[in-house]
């Protein structure tokens, strides 16, 4: 039996990972495709645009045998951490052949030796990462150019068929599948990595080409042009549904938290703050001094954005605040199941017998205090989105596994 791993949002789901999907699976010839996703909230810092159990169905039906939920504070975490949450997911199923990942590059050789050099830190890596950040660089653009000179330096890349151009360093993808990578290495997991090249533009794209369109151009579209204008860049199901969530109200962004955000601030002090995860203490002060500025969630963070912080990590921290999540927190001892299609129940008794974690698909059977975190941010979610509906809210406990 070969089982592969992918790691995603689906925030939505679209032609890119409807193709990622048939790639995986021709690629590493899986029986099985276990697919790790962001539940209620993703890595940018934002509420899913729609909710975690309708994105799961959508994976299921275009190439997912199993959709597994990230926890929260590993979803809504940088890449490292997100990496490293859901890559301990698949490897503590102890059944996962493969991990395979979408990136603009497309061959693994340069993510391993990416990952392997980074396990060591070399002096001139060190040095410019320094140098950088003293220049007022954000972490993520002072890495990009500690990489690019430790690259250069070491010629690490000469025997590579494909020449890696500047842009690999900053692509969110080539980032996260390094530390995909790192991962792995970290845990002496037994998985092998593989990628499959993107077929949309990067990530943050907002454009669109032929059929595929990334994420981002596709909420840009959804949110400000209507559906009905995604024909052709998503399935013909997930556009029905786009369609009946944008009609009853139900896609959720960040400024629908807005009057949550300002209230949760408002109780705070920087010395609170920076008890968040991933929360810097220079921001706590910030925020604490602009409250009076504060209209939106979206405003304010931009407002909030220096040289060295991004605009995402502000998001993060913000987020952080709302769900509760501090530095000391952690992720559950189970590993939850959204969803699976009914031909894949030989992959569920295989993981029964060889998972060190327990594998569950039913809260109601499960103290909440093992899980009170992403209790409370989901039910938080069905909260903010009844309430946008003027509708009755649900509990999370009460949602069944979807089953195709």
């Amino acid at each position: 039996m070969i089982v592969t791993g992918v790691i995603a949002e689906y925030n939505p789901f679209h032609n890119g990972h409807a193709y990622q999907l048939r790639e995986a699976r021709r690629k590493t010839g899986a029986d099985y495709i276990i697919v790790v996703m962001s539940g209620d909230y993703v890595q940018r810092g934002t509420p899913a645009i729609l909710e975690k159990h309708l994105r799961a169905r959508m994976a299921l039906s275009h190439g997912a045998d199993l959709v597994l939920e990230l926890p929260v504070r590993f979803a809504s975490a940088s890449a490292k951490d997100f990496a490293s949450g859901a890559v301990e997911i698949l490897h503590d199923l102890g059944v996962v052949n493969y991990l395979c990942f979408g990136s603009e590059h497309g061959e693994i050789s340069p993510f391993i030796k990416i990952a392997r050099l980074l396990e060591q830190e070399p002096v001139i890596y060190q040095e410019v990462l320094k140098k950088e950040q003293k220049k007022g660089a954000s972490y993520p653009a002072a890495h990009h150019k500690a990489l690019q000179a430790a690259f250069r330096e070491t010629n690490l890349f000469e025997d590579e068929k494909l020449p890696l151009s500047d842009e690999f360093f900053t692509s969110p993808n080539n980032t996260l599948g390094i530390e995909y990578v790192k991962a792995i290495r970290s845990l002496s997991s037994p998985i092998i990595p593989c990628t499959v090249a993107r077929t949309s533009n990067n990530y943050h794209s907002e454009k669109v080409d032929s059929c595929f369109a990334s994420a981002t151009a596709i909420r840009h579209i959804l949110l400000n042009k209507g559906a009905e204008k995604l024909q052709g860049l998503v399935p013909q199901d997930v556009l029905s549904e786009l369609a009946r969530a944008q009609k009853s109200g139900s896609v959720m962004t960040e400024e629908d938290y807005s009057l949550l955000l300002k209230y949760t601030l408002m109780q705070n002090t920087p010395d609170t703050l920076a008890a968040y995860l991933d929360f810097p203490e220079s921001l706590a002060h910030r925020v604490c001094n602009s409250l009076q500025d504060f209209r939106s969630f979206g405003q304010f963070a931009e407002q909030l954005k220096t040289r060295d912080i991004t605009r995402v990590r502000i998001n993060r921290a913000l987020l952080h605040t709302i769900l509760q999540l501090k530095q000391d927190g952690g992720a559950p001892p189970f590993i939850r199941m959204l969803g699976f299609r009914k031909e894949s129940a030989g992959l569920l008794k295989h993981i029964k017998n060889s998972s060190s974690r327990e594998l569950t698909g039913k809260l109601a059977d499960i103290p909440p205090e093992s899980y009170k975190e992403d209790l409370f941010a989901s039910n938080l979610y069905h909260t903010v989105s009844a309430m946008k509906r003027k509708t009755s809210s649900t509990d999370e406990r009460s949602i069944p596994l979807v089953i195709r």
